[in-house]
């Protein structure tokens, strides 16, 4: 491959080459679109399912016992710390553990065109920073307090690095053992994808016979320097229970059906068309991709070397298209940069073969804007963008794309619907609070999506703690340090009136409809509806499967 003219550099390597980047007003606006679907009604999402993993976690136990757990229920030993020191100083919030997944999201759209443009072409990452911009997996995982989207920034970087420190860069080589360290750190799945760059290296050396000892010597320093911070890091928890790890595995392999589904969660589109077409133009575009960007290599090898660990070890749940398809997040942005250079190139073509005027421009934009807007008009995006959409972060959304493959819809959909919810939607939009209880942080049983959706008001969760049961996992102990938003208590009168709510709603116990389970969900709160009578007085409404009390005021 010929050597990169100065013109060509890394744009990581030169701020000015910002100026030689096509169209800045455009850029700038691609990356406004991209914060304003990541910032929408960002605030006001519930946490919900794993999100809990980590506050219930801090919960438990003090910095030092985070640092030595690893956990059945992954939580993130950074995030975990990070919770904790927020809880004790300015106060841990729902918007503020979500804020390092937030800005590394924002990240993602600015820094990955910047480094590629100068070696695929302006148009080209103009068009990657749009799919970027509005791919739905990308703009969920933005706003969940999980480490995904943080693994997603942090793994290419580390390819990224480590191909400047194979070229001969000390600096870059601290960076690569830095980001790799830290990634694993967060979350161990990613640690074939970023490891992956040495076994590259090493057959590269077994290949190629120029400078053996030498690369040799470099190989066997980085390897070193990566893999000593690495077990700085997890080497304490893993001695401390092992068993957490060998115990998720050996579960549930991919299915082919995992596949398909992961591949629209990753493609962001529920739709077999828009998802064909995606594949067919990441097809055209993988061989300028691999040609051009190194680092592309190195991550398709890391990619494949995730899915065969993957299957081997066959984790809990990896057979589930969503689970699948986070573990290979970084795939993502590779996918999308293929599409968006086969997307330019199609364009480009058929401009140049019907002869418009500007051909070349027209066409890429055209193409680029054909994609994007299949992806977001037939992705999850919609009925996100609906006001108010408070539960989007849930299973209900993200299980699968594909509404008749979505197992966690059609758990929600069994929960029964009481008429109430249609009785508000004369109301003005997003004009009424709803506190419903009980409420479960595992989303598969908490339908407030479909309530809102229903209603056009707002559903919040009403804590029970404090009024009817001592605790309940989803629910903070009153101490001080938390500072949550999203949900209010139903034993604190002055917290009702000031958020302000309007109703508070009780769902009655029930049984799933198709009788496959021996509990009724609800009974272990069952006790709750009496004392909820009496705080509230008669109720405003009520049938089989609700009760609804007017709020206190004043």
């Amino acid at each position: 491959m010929p050597a990169e003219s100065p013109t060509r550099a890394a744009i990581f390597a030169d701020p000015q080459g910002l100026r030689g980047f096509a169209a800045p007003a455009l850029f700038a606006a691609i990356v406004a679109l991209g914060a304003a679907l990541r910032l929408d009604q960002f605030a006001v999402q519930v946490l919900l399912d794993d999100e809990w993993h980590a506050v219930h976690q801090i919960l438990r136990h003090g910095p030092a016992s985070i640092l030595l757990e690893l956990g059945h229920a992954d939580y993130g030993i950074p995030l975990a710390l990070y919770d904790w020191a927020l809880a004790r100083t300015v106060g841990l919030s729902e918007t503020a553990m979500r804020l390092p997944m937030m800005l590394c999201g924002l990240a993602t759209i600015v820094l990955f065109p910047l480094a590629v443009a100068a070696r695929i072409g302006r148009a080209e990452a103009l068009a990657f920073a749009l799919l970027l911009a509005v791919s739905p997996l990308l703009v969920a995982y933005s706003q969940i307090a999980r480490p995904y989207a943080i693994g997603v920034l942090l793994g290419w970087l580390a390819h990224r690095a480590f191909r400047r420190y194979w070229e001969g860069s000390g600096r870059a080589g601290a960076a690569y053992a830095a980001a790799t360290a830290f990634a694993v750190w967060m979350h161990m799945v990613i640690a074939p994808f970023v490891l992956a760059p040495l076994a590259w290296a090493a057959w590269t050396i077994v290949r190629e016979q120029r400078d053996r000892r030498a690369r040799l010597r470099r190989l066997v320093a980085i390897a070193l320097a990566t893999l000593a911070a690495i077990a700085l890091l997890l080497g304490p928890p893993l001695y401390f229970q092992l068993g957490a790890i060998t115990g998720k595995g050996g579960f549930s392999a991919p299915e082919l059906n995992s596949l398909r589904g992961a591949f629209h969660l990753w493609a962001g589109t529920s739709s077999v068309a828009v998802a064909v077409a995606t594949f067919a133009l990441s097809s055209i575009g993988a061989p300028a991709v691999w040609r051009a960007i190194p680092e592309a290599r190195t991550g398709a090898l890391g990619l494949a070397l995730t899915a065969a660990a993957v299957a081997i070890t066959r984790p809990e749940w990896g057979q589930v298209p969503i689970v699948f398809g986070r573990y290979l997040m970084p795939f993502v942005p590779l996918l999308l940069l293929a599409t968006a250079v086969g997307a330019v190139t199609v364009g480009r073509v058929a401009a140049r073969r019907w002869r418009w005027r500007h051909a070349a421009a027209s066409g890429a934009a055209l193409a680029t804007a054909g994609i994007a807007s299949a992806m977001a008009a037939t992705g999850p995006v919609p009925a996100w963008s609906a006001h108010p959409t408070t539960h989007r972060l849930g299973v209900g959304f993200l299980y699968d794309f594909r509404e008749h493959r979505n197992a966690a819809l059609a758990t929600q959909r069994a929960i029964p619907l009481s008429p109430f919810w249609r009785t508000l939607a004369d109301r003005p939009r997003n004009s009424i609070v709803v506190a419903a209880a009980p409420f479960a942080f595992e989303s598969y049983d908490w339908d407030a999506a479909r309530w809102e959706r229903v209603s056009r008001q707002r559903v919040v969760p009403g804590w029970l703690t404090g009024l009817c049961v001592d605790r309940r996992p989803g629910e903070l102990p009153v101490r001080e340090g938390f500072r949550f938003t999203n949900a209010v208590r139903l034993a604190d009168a002055r917290a009702l009136e000031a958020f302000p709510v309007d109703y508070v709603a009780w769902q009655k116990p029930w049984l799933p409809r198709d009788q496959d389970r021996h509990v009724r969900y609800g009974d272990d709160t069952a006790q709750c509806e009496p004392v909820l009578r009496q705080r509230f007085g008669p109720p405003v409404y009520e049938d089989a499967m609700l009760v609804v009390f007017r709020a206190p005021r004043g």
